[in-house]
């Protein structure tokens, strides 16, 4: 008699498939499906080249996708995949997307592509969703326990964002992990966008780890198609195929 696990494994396996072939956003230019890595790196939310626009020129000027009709698998796939290591965490996600008005399974995938889940996660930025200490909401320097407070930052730096950039969601998460517009003002860069020379500059080493610049289509293209950017899907990263150093390559 075949064993239920067996039939659970095949669903799950079908749920993905049709997931990781199926609809592109019409609203995102250069999108394919499934996600391609590499050069010409694209996916069901666009190509890298397009959610990059101004990269490569006088500063990044990031397209229009919304926040609300982003493509994306469902929580309940998720975490039957990829992110099986952030079930633990869905009450989390569930309340502080109740207080910020965001899709809990962004928040989660947040949390995968950061900190691969892991609550305990050191650096700079410390804990599930690697959030600047200096923008904790619990009214202390640190907020990396309880989890619920660390989820809560990261909802409120991604809200903050999307609040500010007219609900864009490639704006306010490239800004999530650093990225930087001119009008943004931060005043770096010569005052233009982020460019891909500028992480490995003298200015940019001078302002910590640098951005990876592949972070957009991982995130959007990678985690949000339920594919494993950090392991064996590790090919659908894109074009910079970034270390996070400045050793060799540009990030």
């Amino acid at each position: 008699m075949p064993s239920t696990t067996r039939y659970l494994s095949t669903a799950l396996m079908l749920a993905l498939a049709t997931a990781q072939n199926g609809d592109t956003n019409p609203d995102a230019q250069g999108a394919c499906s499934p996600t391609k890595g590499g050069e010409g790196a694209c996916g069901p939310n666009g190509s890298e080249e397009w959610l990059n626009t101004g990269l490569r020129g006088d500063g990044w000027t990031p397209p229009f996708l919304s926040i609300n009709n982003l493509t994306h698998i469902s929580l309940d796939e998720y975490y039957k995949g990829v992110g099986s290591a952030c079930a633990q965490y869905d009450e989390n996600f569930q309340v502080a997307g109740d207080k910020y008005d965001i899709d809990p399974a962004i928040l989660a995938f947040i949390a995968m592509q950061e900190s691969s889940c892991n609550a305990d996660a050191g650096g700079p930025t410390p804990g599930l969703m690697q959030c600047e200490p200096a923008n904790c909401q619990n009214g202390k320097d640190n907020c990396q326990y309880p989890v619920q407070d660390n989820v809560d930052c990261g909802a409120w730096v991604l809200r903050s964002a999307l609040d500010r950039v007219g609900g864009n969601a490639v704006h306010a998460l490239g800004t999530y992990n650093g990225w930087y517009t001119a009008e943004d003002g931060t005043g770096l860069n010569g005052g233009r966008g982020l460019t891909e020379d500028y992480p490995c500059s003298q200015e940019g080493q001078d302002h910590g780890v640098p951005q990876n610049l592949d972070y957009i289509h991982e995130t959007l293209n990678g985690w949000f198609q339920g594919y494993d950017i950090y392991g064996a899907d590790s090919a659908l990263g894109g074009y910079y195929e970034c270390q996070q150093n400045c050793d060799s390559g540009l990030c």
